[in-house]
């Protein structure tokens, strides 16, 4: 049944061997992820875990605006006003994001995985969508 699951299969797919989908697959049962709807996001090559969060997260929120003003830096303007710290825990909470320590190393860095699926850290209300604006009163 373990290895009919699509999540194992994309995982061999973007080249993991079966240590690395066992080692996978074993984190995401410790957490009680619901493994036929969670999905693999990406990996990244970091020196340790904040930086690997950091550098992917900001990867995947690159605005690129085409503008004759070299000076417009909207990465620079995004790293000044984001807490990635909080905007990571909320992912966790909300989305069931997981970033994986992967085991050996390469150059003195260590791959990193993402997934993202319905967990027991996520709970039934991770769906639900709050607005930041939930106490402001328009009526």
């Amino acid at each position: 049944m373990k290895k009919d699951l699509s999540i194992l299969k994309t995982l061999k797919m973007h080249g993991f061997s079966n240590l690395d989908i066992d080692q996978i697959a074993n984190y995401l049962e410790t957490l009680d992820y619901d493994l036929k709807k969670t999905e693999y996001i990406g990996q990244i090559i970091s020196k340790n875990e904040r930086l690997a969060k950091y550098f992917f997260l900001r990867e995947k929120l690159k605005i690129e605006i085409n503008s004759s003003d070299n000076t417009f830096h909207i990465n620079e303007i995004l790293d000044q006003c984001i807490d990635w710290s909080e905007f990571w825990r909320l992912l966790v909470i909300k989305k069931g994001f997981c970033c994986i320590r992967l085991t050996g190393e390469l150059h003195g860095k260590v791959r990193f995985i993402f997934m993202s699926g319905p967990n027991i850290l996520s709970g039934p209300s991770a769906g639900i969508s709050d607005s930041i604006y939930e106490d402001e009163n328009y009526l």
